[in-house]
This record gives C-alpha cells, sequence and structure tokens, in this order.
C-alpha cells in the first residue's frame, strides 16, 4: 500500500513539473488562502501573548498557592480535621526541585491574635510569619523608619519584627512621632518580639506585625502553623500546567491524606482571554477558509484538464490492469500533492506578509508592541488543511477518471 502512494506521488510531482506554469496558475488560490491562514494565526498568537504579557504586568497571573486542608464541610457544616498535611521548607524544595518549570517560592503563615505592649496593654494583632527572600523584593518606598528583615534573621529564627504605622502608632504616645517605636519590644504567643522596621499601612487595616516563619516556630504558646505555599512561575505561560503538576506531587507526596492540599492561581483571566481568542481565531479561519475553498477549486480544475488531457493513458492503464482503487489513489495523490505545493508557497507568503504587518500595526497603534509569532500549531493546522483540500476537491476528479471506459478512453 505504502509502495503504491509513493509510486503515484512519485508520478504527481513528475506531472506538474510538465505543466508547472498551468499548475501554478491553478493552485494560485490555496497559496493566497494558506498565505492570509498563515498570517492571521501568526498575529492572532502574536496578539494573545502580548494580551497575556500585559495582564501578567498587572495582575500576579505567574503565582500559585498552595493551602492544606484544614477541614472539611459536608452538608454545609464545617469541621476541622485531625490530619493535616504540614508543609514546610523541605517540601517546598524538594517540590521546586522536580517542578519541570522555572519557579520559586515562599511560604507565609497569616493569622491574628491578642499580643501586648511591655506594660501589659493589649494590641489586637493580625499577623504573618514567612520565609525569605520575597518573591518580590519590598520597595524600599514602603519603608517609612527602620529596616527590613534580612534573610539571615529569617533562617536564624530572630525575634524581630516589621509592623506597619498603625501598630508602630500604638506602641509610642501619642505626643510621640512613630519612629520612635524602632527597636520597642511587644510580647506575642508567650514571647518577644523587637521592631526594626516600620512600614506604610497599605491596604490593610488594623495592627499588622511580620517576622520570620523560623521565629513563630519557636514560640512557646505558638499556634498551629499552616503556611501557605506561594510558587512564581518565570513563565506565565506555565502556570495552568505547572497547577496540574503540583497538585499530582501533592497527592503522590501524601498519599494517606484525601485531598490533602488544594492550589489556586488567578489565571481566570488567562482561561477568559483564551476562550475569546479562540473565537476570534474560529471567526477569522471561517472568513479565510472561503479563500481556500476557491483554491480547492483551482485544484480540481488542474486536476479535471489533466484527465481530460491523459484519457488515452488512463484507458491503457486500465486495459493492462489498473483497478479503479489505483486510478483513484493516482489522481488524489496529484491532488494532495498540488495542494501541498500551494501550502508550501503559502506559508512563505504568510510569514513574510505578517513580518512585515506586525511592525506595521505597532506603528500604528503604539500601546501594542507585539510581534507575529509562528508555533508549531500553525504548521499542523496548515499541513491538516493542505490534506484536506487534496482530499475534497481531488475526489470527484479522481472518481471520474476511474469511472471511464477503458476502450472508449483509448479511441479519445
Amino acid at each position: 500500500m505504502l509502495t503504491s502512494i509513493r509510486r503515484a506521488f512519485s508520478e504527481a510531482f513528475r506531472n506538474l513539473r510538465n505543466n508547472f506554469f498551468q499548475t501554478f496558475l491553478s493552485v494560485l488560490g490555496v497559496i493566497i488562502g494558506v498565505g492570509a491562514l498563515v498570517a492571521m494565526l501568526a498575529l492572532i498568537d502574536g496578539l494573545d501573548r502580548w494580551a497575556q504579557e500585559r495582564i501578567a504586568d498587572k495582575s500576579s497571573l505567574e503565582m500559585i498557592t498552595v493551602t492544606s486542608q484544614t477541614g472539611t464541610r459536608i452538608d454545609g457544616v464545617y469541621t476541622p480535621r485531625d490530619t493535616i498535611a504540614e508543609i514546610d521548607e523541605a517540601i517546598m524544595t524538594e517540590l521546586l526541585d522536580s517542578l519541570p518549570y522555572d519557579a520559586v517560592g515562599q511560604l507565609a503563615h497569616q493569622g491574628s491574635t491578642i499580643g501586648r505592649r511591655m506594660d501589659s496593654t493589649k494590641l489586637g494583632i493580625r499577623y504573618q510569619a514567612f520565609t525569605m527572600p520575597f518573591l518580590e523584593p519590598i520597595p524600599d518606598s514602603l519603608v517609612l523608619h527602620g529596616r527590613m528583615i534580612t534573610e539571615a534573621e529569617s533562617r536564624q529564627g530572630a525575634k524581630v519584627a516589621a509592623v506597619n504605622q498603625a501598630f508602630a502608632r500604638k506602641m509610642v504616645a501619642e505626643t510621640d512621632s512613630v519612629d520612635v517605636a524602632l527597636n520597642r519590644q511587644f510580647l506575642l504567643f508567650g514571647d518577644t518580639l523587637t521592631i526594626v522596621g516600620i512600614m506604610k499601612n497599605g491596604d490593610q487595616q488594623g495592627l499588622t506585625a511580620g517576622f520570620p516563619l523560623n521565629t513563630l516556630a519557636k514560640f512557646p504558646d505558638k499556634p498551629r502553623i499552616t503556611p501557605n505555599l506561594m510558587i512564581a512561575m518565570d513563565n506565565v505561560h506555565n502556570v495552568l500546567e505547572a497547577q496540574d503538576y503540583i497538585d499530582g506531587w501533592m497527592e503522590r507526596h501524601f498519599p494517606d491524606i484525601p485531598e490533602a492540599t488544594q492550589s489556586f492561581t488567578q489565571t481566570g483571566y488567562l482561561e477568559e482571554l483564551g476562550k475569546g481568542m479562540l473565537v476570534f481565531r474560529l471567526v477569522m479561519g471561517f472568513l479565510v477558509g472561503i479563500a481556500v475553498v476557491v483554491g480547492g477549486v483551482g485544484v480540481m480544475n488542474v486536476l479535471l484538464m489533466a484527465i481530460s488531457e491523459r484519457t488515452p493513458e488512463i484507458g491503457i492503464r486500465k486495459a493492462v490492469g489498473a483497478n479503479r482503487s489505483k486510478i483513484i489513489v493516482q489522481f488524489l495523490s496529484e491532488s494532495i500533492a498540488i495542494s501541498i505545493i500551494g501550502c508550501f508557497f503559502g506559508v512563505i507568503l504568510g510569514m513574510l506578509v505578517a513580518s512585515i504587518a506586525a511592525p506595521i500595526l505597532t506603528y500604528l497603534i503604539p500601546e501594542t508592541e507585539f510581534s507575529a509569532v509562528f508555533t508549531l500549531n500553525t504548521l499542523i493546522v496548515v499541513v491538516i488543511v493542505a490534506i484536506l483540500v487534496g482530499v475534497i476537491f481531488g475526489t470527484y476528479p479522481a472518481r471520474k477518471a476511474a469511472g471511464l471506459d477503458p476502450v472508449e478512453a483509448i479511441r479519445r
């Protein structure tokens, strides 16, 4: 079977060389249609990438948050779990080492409790205990007084804290400036912390304090520590695949705990964007497909002319034993060969048009700044289009050739 197909293709290309100019004019529609298709897909892929990068710049789309399941909800009733997956730095390091994408991670545990000043005045504190380095550097503009906690202090579990401006105000007299709170101590979970930095209040209301996760683990009256694992992907395009990998990895790492963890991303924007771009591709593909259909008609025309010119040859082939299927394979092979030639030149044309159009569009609309993107998917689509055009528009001529009467064909 493969030998006959290969022979049919060889004969098809030989016949095409003999009538190259005629074939080229007839297949011009395929070249234009495929060129338009390639240019359209390349520009849409470029627009898609540009949009995703713009969205990523304005949000934490590259972030994956993994949390331990601390309870179960049954019929609307929440019950705490006895066994909880404990995520620590060793697990985080092991996961990041096995992750097939570039990423960094950080652990953070947050909660609220009652602390005290050294004079026993109560303080309602929202706290966050974290590992370092931070996934994103803390801007110097957020530090009002003092400094941020260092990585060395984080590793050692130093008893230091960075507080917000509202917290610092509670630590000093009304007549004092907030910077007086630097180096003052407060009580938390049965131990003392020293304030080394005062930050701007930010979006969170109330008194907030941040300190190393290793410090929290040393407190005599520490709470149950269930830190969240935050993973920042180097490439936003890998977020969804990385999330699936992390979910599977956690399931294998905690086999005795059903649904031990759950993960969250902010990729809903990307999913909605992907749906919109898919609809756009389908609509544009339908419109461009009209040009491809016109090209297919040209392919059919070439084959019908070839059958008319080679009717005696077809009659002789049938007379010496060529059956119906062999004639059909021969002309379908020619049809596909013509389509492949048209697609080849169409790809070159499309790449050229897209490469020229992208900088022109960027010049006309400076805020876009996107470029044409040529992907493997585009090549696959073009190959499928070539085969479909060849098969669909070559079937009728092939069946017509196969149906010729050998005696009548030889007489002509």
